[in-house]
């Protein structure tokens, strides 16, 4: 394997891992805040941190990045506010399970977005991952609830996520993710306003150190490392290392909130 192409895998791995510690936190603060209010606030975190990091770069704004961006942001906003719902409704382990059935989705929607035929190699790579998830977590898959179907809705939103990101990320730089995050504070604001869940702003105490937490160790980093490995790897090898977010995810929500295995 190619030195560019290793590091690209491990970049990808490392945001599995960072995406995974966000399943414990948001579940934690799921019981708190409205999930459009997290995702607000989050996500206008991670846009302000990023905007300061890309002044010198906004010369190089173009219209084909911007709209480029709008598109990734607005299938992350469904990914992570379907997520962060869902998990009012069902643990963070079952969640992580379902929402890995991306990769069974993900040549479909590469297929559908980018005009491609995915080959056969990649086609049963995603099967035997996804067997794979099935062997390790399904144990627990009892009962089907509200929560669970919005974590399969999460997982259609991140396989298309991920098709757009494969191939923006081969276009464009660091202004990609920020107008992304952007697009997904703009959106999750909407959100908050249209739900009525603006007016619990000012009633609650909010978690400014866990929104840092997550709009950095949970948002910058790993979608940099993402757009990073994702220009050195095919689409379907970055969905498949990416669906070890699901596996982490599982062993710190046993480690940390006693879920079982």
């Amino acid at each position: 394997m190619k030195k560019g192409r290793l590091i690209g895998c491990l970049a990808l791995v490392a945001s599995a891992f960072l995406w995974a510690t966000a399943y414990i936190a948001v579940k934690q603060l799921v019981a708190e805040v409205p999930p459009s209010v997290l995702l607000a606030f989050r996500f206008s975190f991670a846009a302000i941190i990023l905007a300061v990091i890309c002044i010198p770069k906004f010369k190089h704004y173009t219209k084909d990045l911007l709209f480029s961006g709008m598109k990734m942001g607005t299938a992350m906003f469904f990914e992570f506010f379907l997520f962060t719902v869902a998990l009012q409704y069902t643990s963070a382990s079952k969640s992580s399970f379902i929402i890995a059935s991306y990769i069974i989705i993900l040549p479909i929607v590469y297929l559908i977005i980018r005009r491609k035929k995915p080959t056969g190699s990649d086609v049963l790579a995603s099967v035997i991952c996804m067997v794979g998830i099935c062997l390790l977590l399904a144990n627990g898959l009892d009962s089907f609830n509200k929560g669970d179907l919005l974590s399969a809705g999460c997982a259609l939103s991140y396989a298309v996520h991920i098709v757009y990101s494969s191939k923006f990320s081969k276009q464009y730089d660091g202004l990609l993710n920020l107008t992304q995050m952007g697009t997904v504070a703009v959106l999750a604001w909407i959100a908050t306003l249209f739900s009525g869940s603006f007016k619990v702003i000012g009633t609650i105490a909010l978690p400014f150190g866990a929104f840092f937490f997550l709009a950095i160790l949970c948002s910058i980093i790993p979608y940099f490392l993402c757009l990073y490995g994702m220009k050195r790897v095919s689409t379907t090898t970055s969905g498949i290392l990416l669906s070890f977010e699901s596996v982490f995810a599982t062993l710190l929500a046993v480690l940390m909130l006693g879920d079982p295995l």
